[in-house]
C-alpha cells in the first residue's frame, strides 16, 4: 500500500468515527432531513471547484449510468444518512457506530442473495456471532422502546452503506474518484429536497453549537472522507478496504467519551466487541474463499 492510500484510508476512518459524535450533537435540535439535506448540500458545494477539472477528464461517461448514479445516490447517501441521523437520536454515537460497523456482514448476505456467491463455515460462524454481538446490544437497550426503534434505524443506514459498498465498483471503474464523488453527492441532495422546509426552521432555531456540528459534517466527514474512501477503493481490493471500517467504531467511542462523555456499559460494549469480531471473521472467510477459488481457476487454466 503506498502512502497516498494509506493517508486517505487513516483520513476517512477518523472522519467517519467523528461523524457520529457530530450527529449526536446536532440532532438536540436538527431534524433527522435537515442535517441530510445540509450535510449532503454543503458536500456538493465544497466538492464542485475542487473536482471540477476531473469533471469531464478521462471520462467515458454514459446516459445509462444516470440512473445507476441517482439510485445509488439516493441509498448510500440520503437514505443511510436520514436513518442514521434518525437514530442517533437515542442511539449513543459509540452504539451506532459498532452497528454500522456490520455493513460487511450485509454486504456478504446481500452477495449471497443477488450473486449466488457463496459463505465459507467460518463466513456463517462469523454471522452468528455477529448476529449474537448485536442481540446483547439490543439487551442492553430492551426497556426503551426509542432505543429499539433507534437501533433498527441505524440498521436501515448499514444496509444503505453494504449497497453502496457493492454497488459503487463498477462506476469507479469509468469514473473518477473526485468526478464520481461530485456526481453523487449532486443526486444525493435530489431526494432530500423534500426536507427542505424542515432544514429552514432548523436553521431559525438551532443553537450556533448545533448548526457548527451540521457544517463539521458537510465539510469533513462528507465532502473530504467520501473523497478519500472513493480514492482508496479505486486502489485497494474492497475487501482490503471495508477492512479498515473496523477501526472507525473505536475512533467513535473514545471520540464520544472524550466530547460527549458517553461511555456504554459494559453489556452494550462486550456485545459491540463480539459483532465486530464476527464482521472480522466473515469478511476474512469471504476473502480467503476468493483467494482459493481464483487459484483453482488458475490451475484449471494451466495447459
Amino acid at each position: 500500500m503506498d502512502k497516498k492510500t494509506f493517508a486517505a484510508l487513516c483520513t476517512t476512518i477518523f472522519l467517519w468515527g467523528s461523524a457520529f459524535v457530530a450527529i449526536r450533537i446536532a440532532t438536540a435540535h436538527y431534524s433527522p432531513g435537515g442535517i441530510a439535506l445540509l450535510r449532503i448540500f454543503i458536500g456538493a458545494v465544497v466538492l464542485l471547484p475542487i473536482t471540477a477539472r476531473h469533471l469531464f477528464k478521462k471520462v467515458d461517461f454514459r446516459w445509462m449510468d444516470i440512473p445507476h448514479i441517482i439510485v445509488l445516490a439516493t441509498i448510500g447517501l440520503s437514505l443511510y444518512h436520514f436513518f442514521l441521523n434518525y437514530g442517533e437520536r437515542s442511539v449513543s454515537a459509540g452504539v451506532a457506530s459498532f452497528i454500522v460497523g456490520q455493513a460487511p456482514i450485509i454486504s456478504a448476505v446481500l452477495a449471497l442473495w443477488f450473486y449466488k456467491e457463496r459463505v465459507p463455515f467460518w463466513g456463517c460462524v462469523g454471522l452468528g456471532v455477529s448476529v449474537a454481538g448485536v442481540s446483547l446490544i439490543a439487551l442492553a437497550g430492551s426497556t426503551e422502546v426509542a432505543f429499539t426503534i433507534g437501533l433498527l434505524a441505524v440498521l436501515g443506514s448499514a444496509v444503505c452503506s453494504s449497497i453502496y459498498n457493492i454497488s459503487i465498483r463498477p462506476l469507479l471503474l469509468r469514473y473518477h474518484p473526485m468526478a464520481l464523488s461530485t456526481y453523487l453527492m449532486w443526486a444525493g441532495t435530489l431526494w432530500l429536497l423534500q426536507y427542505s422546509s424542515d432544514l429552514v426552521h432548523d436553521l431559525h432555531t438551532a443553537p450556533l453549537k448545533d448548526t457548527l456540528a451540521v457544517i463539521y459534517l458537510g465539510l469533513f466527514p462528507t465532502a473530504i472522507a467520501y473523497l478519500t474512501w472513493n480514492y482508496a477503493l479505486t486502489r485497494l481490493p474492497t475487501f482490503r478496504a471495508i477492512c479498515w471500517m473496523f477501526m472507525m467504531p473505536l475512533v467513535s467511542c473514545v471520540l464520544s467519551w472524550l466530547v460527549l462523555s458517553e461511555a456504554p456499559d459494559l453489556l452494550t460494549f462486550f456485545g459491540g466487541v463480539i459483532a465486530m469480531g464476527g464482521a472480522i471473521l466473515v469478511t476474512l472467510s469471504k476473502h480467503k474463499a476468493q483467494v482459493i477459488e481464483k487459484k483453482e481457476i488458475e490451475v484449471l487454466e494451466q495447459p
